[in-house]
Order: structure tokens, then C-alpha cells, then sequence
């Protein structure tokens, strides 16, 4: 079977492994929590299934019950408390101790390239950058930025932008966006880090409410209250205007300089009409 190392599911990996040894050597689930240390015949089995968690007890007995050594050890533990994490800064370091073994591992994993797209703003920016404007410095690039940018968070982007075949070098300081795109690949992962670049753009909007011209930019808002089926249909209109937009920029042919658009729907009340908000 395929090593832990190039797993993003630890439930997977345990249904994988109960199913190499079932087929090898007869297992069965019993005797997999027997062999972990389990009174439970169908513990593992419900793990698997995500009808139950491991501790941290229970990571160390698992691992053990599956042999699991070294830098498989290491990862493996890691994995879980990444799956099992709710808070998203503390998955996205878990996350990152999975990068940096399965690099030293020399394993590429699936969904690197959303982590390293979406870990800062600055890269979807300069990707539109990159092919409007040709032949500039990394400083130059940097001094276009309205946020302090340096040189050198540039090149990082730039490396990045290159690695995950966003862009490609035609030649020095030349660059051309390619028709890639970053996929969903691991929804746990697009999930954690979309978040995080919500959260950098959230704060570069409230930058610009204060240091921004009114003439440059749009704020706006509204409060109100509907049904749930009516707040499905905003989201519904929302979906398709980020279409019908899409298909304006995409008509464009000039380019002036890059915009960001938030567009935010969430709920200020818990649902007024059921019994756990009522007074």
C-alpha cells in the first residue's frame, strides 16, 4: 500500500491498511483494536468511518498497532491532529510539520499547491501583475503595491506563482500567466486556506476604508431579516453575478491596475425561530 507520508486523511490510511491485511493475512477489525490496545472490536472500524476520534493515546497505540516508525511516525501524527483539529491556526501548523516531513521525505503532497497559492495576498496580485507588466525589477513590482511590499516578498511570490505553474519565465523579468488553475483538490485544505486568505483580504479592505479614495473605491451595506430559503436565493444571486462580472473582465482589454471584490453575506442572529435562541 501507499505510504502514510502521501495521505491528507488518516481515516483512509487506517481503511487502506485494514484492507491490505485483511486480504494478506485474514485481519480483522477486531483484531486490529485488539493489537492497538482496544476493548472495542469496531473502535478502529468507526474511526475509519468518522464516527469517532483518536486521542492522543490513541494516535501513539494506533500508530504502533500499524507499525508505523521514524518520519512515518512523525507524520502520522501529524495527520491526525490535522483532520481532527477544529481551530484553523492550529491545523494550518499541523498542516505545515505534514509539509516539511513529506518534503524531507521527498513526497509531493496533493494540495501543496493551494497551501503555498493561498498563504498570501500578495500572489493572485502579482500573477495579474506579471503579464501586464513586463521587463520590471522585483522593487519595481514591489513599489506598485499600495501595501508596504519589499523586493523580497516579490521573489517569494514569484517563486511561488512559478512552482505552482501559475506563471511561467519567458525570460529575464518576463513572465506569462499560464491557463492553470488551483483546484479544489483536498476540501479540508481549500477550506483552511481560502479562510486565510479571506481573513488577509478582510484586513487589506478595512486598510483601504481608511487610506483609500472614496472615487476608488465601494463600500456599502445592507441589514435585514429573511427566511432561510429567501437567504439561499441572495446567495444563489450572488453566485451568479460573480459569473455575469467574470464575463465583464474578461471583455475588458485595457488594464489600469488590480482590484480586489468582498462580496460578504452572514447571519448577526441566530435563527429566531428555533428553540435553543428563544428567551
Amino acid at each position: 500500500m501507499k505510504p502514510v507520508i502521501t495521505y491528507e486523511n488518516f481515516r483512509l490510511y487506517i481503511q487502506d491498511f485494514y484492507n491490505e491485511y485483511r486480504e494478506r493475512f485474514g485481519f480483522t477489525w477486531r483484531k486490529f483494536a485488539s493489537k492497538a490496545g482496544y476493548a472495542s472490536p469496531v473502535f478502529l472500524k468507526l474511526v475509519s468511518e468518522n464516527k469517532a476520534n483518536l486521542s492522543q493515546v490513541g494516535i501513539e497505540r494506533t500508530a504502533q498497532a500499524m507499525d508505523l516508525v521514524g518520519k512515518d511516525l512523525l507524520y502520522f501524527r501529524e495527520l491526525v491532529n490535522f483532520n481532527q483539529q477544529k481551530k484553523p491556526e492550529l491545523k494550518k501548523i499541523h498542516y505545515q510539520k505534514m509539509l516539511e516531513i513529506a518534503s524531507e521525505a521527498q513526497v509531493s503532497l496533493i494540495s501543496e499547491k493551494q497551501f503555498e497559492y493561498f498563504s498570501s495576498w500578495r500572489n493572485p496580485v502579482l500573477r495579474e501583475l506579471v503579464e501586464a507588466f513586463q521587463n520590471l525589477s522585483p522593487a519595481e513590482y514591489a513599489s506598485l503595491f499600495i501595501e508596504k511590499t519589499s523586493a523580497n516578498d516579490v521573489k517569494k511570490a514569484i517563486n511561488t506563482l512559478i512552482k505552482t505553474e501559475l506563471i511561467q519565465k519567458t525570460e529575464k523579468n518576463k513572465y506569462t500567466k499560464t491557463n492553470q488553475a488551483i483546484s479544489t483538490g483536498n476540501l479540508e485544505v481549500a477550506s483552511m486556506t481560502i479562510r486565510a486568505m479571506h481573513q488577509q483580504m478582510g484586513k487589506l479592505a478595512l486598510n483601504a476604508l481608511e487610506n483609500i479614495d472614496p472615487e476608488e473605491r465601494d463600500f456599502s451595506g445592507l441589514t435585514f431579516s429573511v427566511t432561510d430559503s429567501t437567504a439561499q436565493r441572495i446567495k444563489n444571486e450572488i453566485a451568479e453575478f460573480r459569473k455575469r462580472l467574470m464575463s465583464i473582465i474578461v471583455e475588458d482589454s485595457g488594464f489600469d491596475k488590480v482590484y480586489r471584490l468582498n462580496m460578504q453575506l452572514f447571519p448577526l442572529t441566530k435563527n429566531l425561530h428555533s428553540k435553543e435562541s428563544q428567551p
